[in-house]
């Protein structure tokens, strides 16, 4: 079952609006570059302007649908992999489920993809993309209690979350380069420059 909120896209919402929605916490030199008059989209871009990266890719993955955010997380823990080696067959079970979530957002994918991450103890990048895609919606708790919907921007501290990992981590060779690489990929996402499938 899809959750309406699963394909928003906040990008073109005021700033202010997107932290209503999908609170986050920014560092002390991006907080006075984020007006809240501004669109969600500017204020990535200001921040990155700013070079202050890891603020951009948090407000981009708070703005981004959620399917878009985390296929972005998942692409980005791919691309952390130096050439050569592939993710361990846990991180592709991880991976796999966050990317068939996002091709198709139904629930029992979500809940499959919840138990994966939950299994992982959300202790890698592809576990907390498969997190995002557990913490879309529905319920955190097993159907047969009452339902426990997720904080609207749980999905998003995830996808946050998991990129970080991919970049410091990792055994990408240069941080600064690859977190450049992975905001590239989430703006070309923002800007629908290349398919979130």
């Amino acid at each position: 079952m899809e959750n309406s909120v699963t394909n928003t896209t906040l990008l073109l919402n005021s700033y202010k609006e997107l932290l209503e929605k999908r609170p986050l916490e920014l560092g002390d030199e991006a907080v006075p570059l984020a007006e809240d008059n501004k669109s969600s989209i500017e204020v990535v871009d200001t921040l990155a302007d700013a070079e202050l990266l890891s603020d951009a890719v948090k407000v981009l993955a708070h703005a981004l649908s959620k399917p878009r955010a985390v296929w972005w997380a998942s692409q980005v823990s791919r691309a952390s992999f130096p050439e050569g080696t592939v993710p361990t067959d846990d991180e592709e079970i991880a991976l796999k489920a966050a990317e068939d979530w996002v091709r198709k957002p139904e629930e029992d994918l979500r809940r499959a993809a919840m138990k994966i991450a939950d299994d992982g103890g959300y202790k890698t990048a592809a576990c907390l993309a498969a997190a995002a895609a557990g913490w879309s919606g529905g319920s955190m708790g097993s159907p047969e209690f009452d339902p426990a919907p997720p904080p609207e921007n749980l999905t998003s501290i995830a996808v946050g979350s998991s990129i970080v990992l991919s970049v410091y981590d990792s055994n990408v060779e240069d941080p600064k380069e690859f977190l450049v690489k992975a905001f590239k990929l989430g703006r070309a996402l923002a800007d629908n420059e290349i398919e979130a499938l």
